[in-house]
């Protein structure tokens, strides 16, 4: 019985930190606002994923609750907000069709990510 329980212990002791680092490193960092005077541009890679550049060569991808339809084809997105931030709970209004699109998370992303996002689109 005390070497099941030693083995156990052992496992717990091991494994779980070596789990929770990888789910660390896999998590991103969520934003909940970004401010507009910081966005130099914002390329749609498809209908439910906005890349944002921003100053100072930083990026983050904004991914939307559902697909958006005509987002792509359209050609991108107006929004209104009176704060000078677009946040996570405003909404994007498709250019010419005028579907609306809502903000599920803001995501900081790495230049390399940036990049293979811009491939995709």
């Amino acid at each position: 019985m005390k070497k099941a329980f030693f083995n156990i212990l052992i496992t717990i002791l091991f494994i779980s930190p070596s789990l929770l680092a990888e789910e660390l490193d896999n998590s991103e960092k969520t934003q909940q606002c970004i401010k507009l005077n910081n966005i130099k541009s914002t390329p749609v890679i498809d209908n439910k994923t906005i890349l944002v550049e921003l100053t100072g060569r930083k990026f983050k991808r904004i991914d939307l609750m559902n697909r958006c339809p005509g987002l792509k084809i359209e050609g991108g997105f107006s929004y209104s907000t009176s704060i000078n931030k677009l946040c996570i709970q405003d909404a994007l209004r498709v250019l010419n069709s005028g579907g609306i699109c809502m903000i599920d998370k803001i995501v900081d992303i790495s230049k390399e990510q940036a990049k293979s996002l811009r491939k995709k689109s």
